[in-house]
């Protein structure tokens, strides 16, 4: 009875050795399922929201043609920023994972279409904040834009730039 007690014992001791191994293992992996934080995306966003916020601020009374020689170095400023930030954040490779095949036909069930360009979603914001731009930049060079039509491409533009910035500071959290 002894010798089979400490067999018992040892198959035990080895069974436990076996699943603390395992667990240890397990917490080790991680899966990555967002590219990688970097920084100065964040601080370029910072910085192009205060510019975008700045323009709107000194046309949201509305504009004339006339005058848009005053504008055009702060919209091709801000344009540029823009497509800059956007091939930064493109440039970042996003992980192909199960979850993130899940994740993407979970909210596909509910309506909710992603890019399949297979971008950050910061990076697909910022592309539709440049295009905004431009779109306002044509209208206020051809005929000015006017207080409602400011207002319009502000509503769009802060949509797009409050879905990069979150994204971003989510990254920013998950780094840390």
């Amino acid at each position: 009875m002894f010798v089979s007690s400490l067999q018992f014992n040892r198959l035990q001791q080895f069974r436990r050795f076996l699943l603390i191994s395992w667990m240890l293992c397990l917490a080790a992996c991680t899966t990555q399922l967002a590219p990688p934080y970097d920084k100065a995306i964040a601080d370029g966003l910072v910085s192009v929201n205060q510019q975008a916020m700045t323009l709107f601020a000194s046309v949201s009374s509305g504009t004339g043609s006339d005058s848009y020689v005053q504008r055009d170095n702060a919209y091709n400023t801000l344009i540029g920023a823009l497509d800059a930030l956007a091939l930064q954040a493109k440039s970042r490779p996003i992980p192909k994972t199960s979850v993130n095949e899940k994740v993407k036909s979970f909210l596909s069930k509910r309506g909710v279409s992603l890019p399949e360009t297979g971008d950050a979603p910061s990076a697909a914001a910022l592309e539709q904040i440049s295009i905004t731009f431009s779109k306002m930049r044509d209208t206020d060079k051809k005929q000015g834009v006017t207080a409602f039509e400011v207002a319009a491409f502000k509503g769009q533009v802060v949509i797009y730039l409050d879905q990069a910035l979150t994204y971003e500071n989510f990254l920013a959290r998950e780094n840390n």
